[in-house]
């Protein structure tokens, strides 16, 4: 493993590209050879996407950074996406396409506009390392916890715009899949508003925290705009049938994972670096938008 820490901004851009311009090249060789042996649409996609995981890990282990891998996050739904479409017998309807194709570009493109190079490491992963306290175990854990578990909570999250793309031959509701259209945009005006009033502070060296636009109604409203992302799709695949409830798992999956462990962490991550933030956890709902408790000082 080499240190991460000393490369320069446009060296850094070069080691954690190169693996995603690996596998942007090897994607579609890859799932040809693939569906030689199986062809369960699926099943495929899903190998394909564990196999480009599992190239990215390598660099996040050569490099000593596992925050190579937050880009994944972003890159395998436009494969996934393009490669439905085109495996689809149906004409899709194009919101099927343009709604994760926009969640994807906005998310690219607020990495991107924090992003320092290879200096920066997502603050949670320096404590599981410290917890651990052994490299190897650490490793092992951050390929399954930190790689391949996220890499499959996107999986399941788009895992109801595959059967919509899959029966786009049958008729649907148009209210609610347009509400839902209307509901995953909503989503991502949230929290691209909220990241941009978010951004001016994240360079702060201060014990003052954000209590401004969003942020005097919600402690975490992009987090808010994210889980609401992902409703939005499932209500875009109920309009084709109730038959596709099944395909809510992708959003409890995502809903559960702030709820219950990234919101927490942040808090705690929050408190740590501006003490008095106890007061705004009093006074602002933790998630959803709502009155704030100016009683509270």
């Amino acid at each position: 493993m080499q240190k991460a820490t000393h490369y320069s901004y446009s060296q850094s851009c070069w080691i954690v590209f190169y693996p995603y311009a690996i596998i942007t090249a090897l994607w579609i060789p890859l799932t040809l050879f693939v569906e030689l042996y199986i062809k369960d649409v699926l099943i495929v996609t899903l190998i394909v996407d564990l196999i480009a995981t599992s190239i990215v890990f390598i660099q996040s282990y050569r490099y000593n950074n596992t925050s190579i891998y937050d880009f994944y996050w972003q890159i395998p739904g436009f494969y996934l996406i393009i490669y439905w479409v085109f495996r689809t017998p149906y004409q899709p309807n194009i919101w099927l396409i343009i709604v994760p194709f926009a969640y994807f570009i906005r998310h690219n493109y607020n990495f991107l506009s924090f992003w320092p190079g290879l200096t920066y490491e997502d603050f949670r992963y320096p404590v599981f390392r410290k917890k651990l306290n052994n490299e190897f175990i650490y490793w092992i854990f951050s390929y399954f916890g930190l790689h391949i578990g996220p890499t499959l909570m996107v999986y399941f999250g788009l895992y109801p715009t595959y059967y919509a793309l899959f029966d786009s031959d049958q008729e649907y509701n148009q209210y609610v899949f347009y509400f839902g259209v209307l509901f995953a945009f909503s989503a991502l005006t949230i929290e691209t508003i909220a990241d941009l009033q978010l951004f001016p502070w994240r360079s702060k060296k201060t014990e003052e925290f954000i209590d401004e636009g969003l942020w005097k109604y919600s402690r975490h409203p992009n987090y808010f705009g994210e889980c609401m992302f992902w409703w939005g799709l499932f209500i875009m695949t109920l309009s084709f049938g109730y038959q596709y409830w099944f395909t809510i798992i992708g959003a409890v999956i995502m809903q559960s994972l702030f709820l219950f462990y990234s919101i927490p962490e942040m808090e705690k991550h929050i408190l740590r670096k501006r003490p008095k933030y106890y007061i705004q956890q009093k006074r602002v709902s933790v998630f959803i938008p709502w009155f704030r408790n100016e009683n509270v000082k």
